[in-house]
C-alpha cells in the first residue's frame, strides 16, 4: 500500500488549489495522475497541508482506476 498526493484545483471559485492525501490500498509506486508521497517528509506534507492520509480499500478501486504510469 502507497501513499498518494492529489492537488485539486477550486477554480472558477478561487484560484487557490488544496492537497489531498490518499493511501491506495493494493497500489504501490508510480500512479498517473498522482503523486507518490511514500518517501516525503512529514514537514513537507504540512506545507502543502497534508496531515493524513484517506484509506481506500481495495475492493473500491477498479483494475482500471489509477492504472501505473507508462
Amino acid at each position: 500500500m502507497s501513499r498518494y498526493l492529489q492537488r485539486i484545483s477550486l477554480k472558477p471559485y478561487s484560484d487557490t488549489d488544496i492537497w489531498t492525501g490518499w493511501e491506495l490500498e493494493g497500489r504501490t509506486g508510480e500512479v498517473e495522475g498522482l503523486i507518490l508521497a511514500d518517501g516525503m517528509p512529514d514537514d513537507e506534507l504540512k506545507k502543502l497541508g497534508v496531515t493524513e492520509f484517506q484509506l481506500i480499500p481495495k475492493e473500491y478501486l477498479d483494475s482500471r482506476d489509477f492504472a501505473p504510469k507508462k
